[in-house]
């Protein structure tokens, strides 16, 4: 059996680093065709033992070589920024050329624009996975397993996350001011900061209490649309604060090229008068309810947002080679089988995920749960 190619977009950056580590930890082998506008330095890209090839070329320039690659391509991995620009462009030469896709997409109207192209999916038989990496990703997962798990009716899901602003690099900087401005999409632009509704929360050591923000993540158009779901909020924030608020702030700036240079500039210059701070890591919170019943995941610790993202894409590129996303179609990470997910996670992973969960009444802690307990549930009621 020939092995899978599998076409990876923006592969000199950060997150794309995380997708090829975790893909090179994979038993599983492959074909990696790493592709990016350029590779700096002479930087010589690496999967593990993986088959790589790498090309340089500017999509935006030479759409016929991209349609000319995921042609003979099984899967095609966009790891390129900011998705409210280049995501929908991406996923439509997939669909010409009849390529699956998968991306890490973290933005709520990309992700809605690419969930328009699903009656065009269908209809080349393109399966698109949007979505999967860290948050939106294995939340989405995570919040499937505890409906899977929870009694039946509407549900409602709080999801909280914080990141070391060591990790705002690239065009991680543009999507977060972009989180800001779309916040509450009847504002018509960045909200006020009381509007966002700030408050502290606290993640499990070393991370411990941080303030997050409402911002615009795909969960909460997701969720009910693929799930029970009824209710979802997404919040989230930068360490040290300040450069949460330091975001707000570019987010009111004028659109353009101009604001971008002013993003990363500014984002530099704070990240340097930080320069003798020990990174802290990440944190999440998903708080799933349905009525008094609940199920919550927890995590704090140091993996880097590249291997935090990056090892769940790489994860649900397994899924899709093995024709276990459901489709054809443009589907969200909550449309997976759980087992699917954590077994394909289990074969990417480098381990020290820290995940834990907890069984919740009224919103208070009831006891101690594991996640292996949680998954042969959902697999004995689903028969």
């Amino acid at each position: 059996m020939s092995k899978p190619t599998v076409v990876v977009l923006g592969a000199g950056g950060a997150q794309a680093s995380g997708v090829l580590r975790g893909l090179g930890r994979s038993s599983t082998p492959m074909r990696i065709v790493s592709c990016d506008r350029e590779f700096r330095d002479g930087r010589v890209v690496t999967a593990g033992a993986q088959e790589v090839t790498q090309v340089e070329f500017d999509l935006m320039a030479s759409p016929d070589q991209l349609y000319d690659l995921l042609q003979s391509a099984d899967l095609v991995v966009n790891c390129t920024g900011p998705y409210y620009t280049l995501g929908p462009m991406i996923l439509d030469a997939a669909i010409a050329a009849g390529t699956d896709y998968l991306d890490i997409c973290d933005d709520a109207d990309a992700t809605d624009l690419l969930l328009r192209r699903d009656e065009a999916a269908r209809a080349a038989g393109v399966t698109a996975l949007v979505g999967m990496g860290s948050a939106p990703g294995t939340t989405n997962v995570l919040v499937r397993l505890a409906l899977d798990a929870l009694p039946a009716g509407d549900a409602s899901v709080a999801i909280s996350w914080c990141v070391d602003a060591s990790d705002m690099v690239g065009a991680v900087v543009p999507h977060f001011a972009h989180s800001f401005a779309t916040a509450i999409p009847d504002a018509g632009g960045t909200p006020s900061w009381e509007a966002l509704g700030p408050k502290r929360v606290r993640f499990p050591d070393p991370v411990g209490e941080q303030m997050v923000v409402t911002l615009s993540h795909p969960e909460v158009l997701t969720l009910p649309r693929f799930t029970r779901v009824t209710e979802a909020t997404n919040q989230g924030g930068l360490i040290p604060e300040d450069f949460t608020h330091l975001g707000w702030v570019i987010s009111r700036l004028p659109e353009g090229d101009a604001r971008t240079a002013a993003m990363h500039s500014m984002f530099e210059t704070a990240r340097v008068s930080h320069g003798d701070r020990e990174p802290v890591g990440s944190g999440l919170i998903v708080d799933v309810r349905v009525g008094d019943e609940g199920i919550v995941f927890v995590s704090g610790g140091k993996m880097s947002q590249d291997d935090a993202t990056g090892t769940p894409a790489a994860a649900g590129c397994l899924i899709a080679l093995t024709g276990q996303v459901p489709g054809p179609g443009v589907v969200c990470p909550e449309v997976l089988r759980p087992a699917d997910f954590f077994s394909a996670l289990r074969d990417v992973s480098a381990g020290g995920g820290g995940m834990t969960a907890f069984r919740t009444n009224g919103g208070e802690v009831t006891e101690s749960v594991r996640i292996r307990d949680l998954l042969e549930q959902a697999q004995a009621v689903a028969g």
